[in-house]
């Protein structure tokens, strides 16, 4: 049941960064292609920075769920394995901690920033905001289920 929760989860989530990958393509080459026809498109450049923090958040917890963030193992290592069990569950608890906080000041920087628009687009700056706790609540799952199903691989090393 969990798998197919994760699964869902992961390729939503792969799907949005993709989507947004191709939407920032397409603004930026319309962007650099108005300019040379002396017309700017106004919005253009909110728009993709919009997408990259999104792209980037998202793909954090992606990142997590894969375990591709950098890891440097050398000192873990040197422990016992009974002492390197005890470290990997700490650093866990740490990073739940750590998005736990993210999640809850995201939920409130982003209702407060509804009520402010963006200068060319309009949008309300919640929707800059609105990934921080979106990306948090998925890091925090990944992290549980990395936990429940720890592999041998962990994270990559140095």
């Amino acid at each position: 049941m969990l798998d197919r929760v994760t699964n869902v989860i992961t390729k939503t989530l792969s799907m949005l960064c993709g989507l947004a990958i191709a939407g920032l393509t397409l603004i930026v080459f319309l962007q650099v292609f108005s300019r040379f026809i002396k017309y700017s498109l106004p919005g253009t450049e909110e728009l993709a920075r919009l997408l990259v923090v999104w792209l980037t958040f998202l793909g954090t917890s992606l990142a997590i769920h894969e375990k591709m963030h950098l890891g440097v193992r050398y000192f873990v290592g040197l422990a016992s394995e009974k002492y390197q069990k005890i470290i990997d569950f700490t650093i866990h608890v740490l990073l739940i901690i750590f998005f736990g906080i993210l999640m809850t000041y995201g939920f409130k920087l982003t209702i407060a920033a509804m009520a402010t628009s963006s200068s060319t687009l309009q949008l309300p700056m919640g929707v800059f905001y609105g990934v921080i706790p979106l990306s948090s609540i998925f890091s925090i799952y990944y992290i549980i289920m990395n936990m429940l199903k720890p592999s041998e691989e962990g994270v990559a090393e140095l």
